[in-house]
């Protein structure tokens, strides 16, 4: 990669990712094989198309301080059904989440 630099570095979602796989595919870019493996994983997880999930997050980051870009990708990604999936979600940082702010993460996400 010589010659080329980071432009702008910021968290995706999967279905943002699987679009721009996709958009280079078209424009007719070789996809290699990691970049094929990666399409092939994101077309059987990604649920949302890339305007509703950058919406959800941009709506949870906007909610609550505690909530960064990084984790609200996440929470995006992984569309929690209980408190107990949010919770495992936030294990790893050093504050708690009340049952209300719980409340309220869930309330964002579509329900399927």
């Amino acid at each position: 990669m010589i010659g080329k630099r980071v432009v702008e570095e910021r968290p995706i979602t999967l279905s943002e990712a699987k679009a721009l796989l996709e958009k280079r595919a078209e424009s007719g870019g070789e996809l290699n094989y990691e970049q094929k493996t990666s399409l092939d994983y994101l077309a059987k997880f990604s649920k949302l198309t890339p305007e509703q999930s950058r919406k959800i997050v941009e709506d949870l980051v906007a909610k609550s301080d505690k909530i960064k870009p990084e984790i609200a990708v996440k929470i995006v990604d992984l569309l929690p059904k209980d408190e107990e999936d949010v919770r495992a979600i936030f294990a790893k940082q050093r504050f708690t989440l009340t049952k209300e702010e719980i409340e309220a993460i869930l309330a964002t996400l579509p329900k399927e």
